[in-house]
């Protein structure tokens, strides 16, 4: 996925990025082990998007986001759906073979 991938959220466009490896990690683990707190959903959107050629930040999260939850939850979830980190709505994670029920 080396293509620039824009999506348009509020009629912002934010440019989504690609996670290093340990920062998708560290989500991911956090995801599991806390669920949604405020502080991953920030980390996720500050280091998972850019708005045109300038970095989100997290002074800019907070002032860019009051207010727009809605759109900012959109963009969180678009992020973990382009770094694989959020299962697809087409149908249930798991054993690929079925439970045997």
């Amino acid at each position: 996925m080396s293509e620039v991938v824009v999506k348009e959220i509020g009629g912002t466009g934010y440019v989504l990025k690609l996670f290093p490896t340990i920062t998708g990690l560290r989500i991911m683990q956090s995801l599991e082990r806390d669920g949604f707190t405020p502080e991953t959903i920030r980390d996720t959107i500050v280091k998972g998007c850019g708005i045109g050629s300038t970095a989100m930040t997290e002074a800019k999260f907070d002032t860019h986001f009051r207010g727009k939850y809605r759109e900012m939850m959109e963009l969180f979830a678009e992020i973990l759906k382009y770094n694989n980190l959020f299962p697809e709505a087409d149908g249930e994670e798991g054993n690929e073979e079925g439970s045997g029920e």
